[in-house]
């Protein structure tokens, strides 16, 4: 009995100028010498096809003269082609099978610095798979897929990544590259030095009469020296006796960080659910909820009666724990993964919550906080935020195009 003949494949690839009509050309040769399509990819850059064709046949003259037949087609057409005998031994991205998505943001990344990332990638055993650039105007955005041959966490490629980051002045996201890396539906924000320029408590504590003592208790908490609930506790007591009055006259000259109008009115665009959860108070964060239509809005709750501060602090505080206990609420509440859920968050009191996300992003934050976030900023803009989520400056372009009003 006769063995049955092994099934050959070979890889064609086909680049030059781009026109309509390329594949339906090299198609013609195919289907006469009848060799099914495996796969097939196609992308243009610059205005360069290329184009890659995977070819299977258990006839070896039948792949021999198609090769023959593409070479003479190229010739015609002014194109490259190029064939390659293929086998699991021309597959190396199959060992490279762990795979994250690695986001790069800057001003200006050039040859030196590219030429760096890839040598500490190489020397690790990590191989790219995919370069994208999401935008090169504004700002410089490449998103690059790279993989492992062994699990490796974002804490591993941040690692390797740290002294890269440092010499050339770039932020830098690490994401599982899965369906949610572009599917999150869920930001919970912090809001003192995040959604909002400022530490709402320390400007408090300046309206009455104790800004010096009540910051010095903020800066502890921020490099977590202090546990928060105690700390707040005790800047609370230093507020007793603040108007009402005064606390609203502060609401009106919060500043937003910048970008933070922006980022809300796309994400609000594309249909997720925002959440602003504070270790602040609520006095002011349902404020913030009611004027930029968030879904969300959790803080702690200060004490008034009679129009004034008591010093004390009703209800559950929202410390740490807290915060990544709301985080994770949320998200069941709306039916999301957590893998959905982005966090943004300066201060220790932000680190769990950053830990537990899909993408935690450490806001122009202290060492401590960056150590357990995937992604970090160190400009204040919020906007930038978008790009860590795959989005590219042109489909930025299109979305602020597709937000204005009619008659502007």
């Amino acid at each position: 009995m006769d063995s049955p003949q092994p099934i050959l494949q070979i890889h064609i690839l086909i680049t030059g100028p781009d026109r309509p009509g390329i594949l339906a050309e090299a198609l013609d040769a195919i289907v006469r010498h009848e060799c099914p399509v495996v796969d097939i990819k196609q992308f243009i850059f610059n205005g360069l096809l290329n184009l890659s064709i995977l070819l299977e046949s258990k006839n070896p003259q039948a792949l021999e003269d198609l090769q023959q037949s593409l070479k003479e087609y190229g010739v015609e057409a002014g194109m490259k082609v190029v064939a390659y005998p293929w086998g699991p031994e021309q597959r190396p991205e199959a060992l490279y099978k762990y795979r994250s998505v690695v986001t790069l943001l800057g001003q200006k990344i050039g040859p030196v610095a590219l030429q760096e990332l890839t040598r500490t990638l190489a020397n690790l055993d990590i191989n790219i798979i995919r370069i994208e650039q999401l935008d090169y105007e504004d700002h410089h955005v490449l998103e690059i897929v790279i993989g492992a041959r062994q699990v490796m966490t974002h804490v591993d490629i941040l690692t390797a990544l740290l002294h890269f980051k440092e010499n050339f002045d770039v932020d830098i996201a690490v994401q599982e590259d899965t369906l949610f890396h572009r599917n999150k539906r869920l930001i919970v924000l912090d809001a003192d030095m995040t959604f909002l320029q400022c530490e709402v408590i320390d400007e408090l504590g300046k309206l009455a009469g104790v800004g010096e003592p009540l910051a010095a208790i903020t800066e502890k908490v921020v490099h977590g020296d202090i546990d928060f609930t105690t700390a707040l506790k005790q800047r609370v007591k230093l507020l007793k006796g603040l108007a009402v009055s005064q606390m609203e006259q502060l609401y009106e000259t919060l500043p937003l960080t910048p970008g933070a109008e922006e980022l809300v009115r796309i994400l609000q665009h594309l249909n997720y659910k925002i959440a602003i959860v504070s270790g602040g108070f609520q006095f002011f964060i349902s404020r913030l909820k009611e004027k930029y239509r968030l879904d969300y809005g959790f803080a702690n709750q200060l004490q008034i009666q009679d129009g004034k501060v008591t010093g004390e602090v009703e209800g559950e505080i929202i410390d740490a724990r807290a915060k990544e206990k709301i985080l994770v609420s949320l998200a069941e509440q709306e039916g999301f993964s957590l893998q959905q859920v982005v966090a943004v968050g300066d201060g220790a009191n932000d680190i769990h919550m950053l830990a537990r996300a899909g993408l935690g992003i450490a806001f122009n934050a202290k060492p401590i906080v960056q150590q357990h976030a995937q992604a970090s900023i160190s400009t204040y803009n919020l906007e930038l935020i978008l790009y860590f989520l795959g989005i590219s400056g042109e489909e930025l372009k299109e979305l602020r195009k597709a937000m204005k009003p009619p008659d502007s």
